[in-house]
């Protein structure tokens, strides 16, 4: 789990999706807090937030947090909750993992899940910062 909002920031290559209208799709990305997403910042209420924009595999903008609001630090978590452009309810959830390889080389990924409707139909998701081959 992430210590804090700086893991997350970054380009993030969609790897691999499964399940029911996942949003995010594999080989899009999602950038956060960088390349145009707004940096961290406070909200009103004292949450730490942090600006994103989800691409399609294509490189189009399909949704921004110019748009949808930004993603909020939650207990190590980043999350989102709303409505998608056709107004259906839909949560994000993301976390980051931390791996080590035999040569002591460290990288990250991020992983997450979407909730479109009601809780059954749910998608997870993963991407690391290369895009895939």
């Amino acid at each position: 789990m992430a210590a804090n909002i700086n893991r997350f920031r970054g380009e993030w290559h969609i790897w691999w999706v499964q399940g029911f209208e996942p949003v995010l799709e594999q080989t899009g990305r999602i950038v956060i807090g960088a390349e145009g997403a707004q940096e961290p910042f406070l909200s009103d209420d004292g949450e730490v937030c942090v600006g994103f924009a989800i691409y399609e595999p294509d490189g189009t903008l399909y949704a921004s947090s110019d748009e949808w609001g930004p993603l909020a630090l939650h207990d190590g978590q980043l999350r989102w909750d709303g409505t998608d452009k056709d107004g259906h309810p839909l949560r994000m959830y993301m976390s980051v993992a931390e791996a080590v390889t035999q040569d002591d080389k460290t990288y990250f990924s991020l992983y997450g899940t979407t909730l479109h409707g009601d809780p059954d139909q749910v998608a997870v998701w993963g991407a690391n910062d290369s895009p895939p081959p």
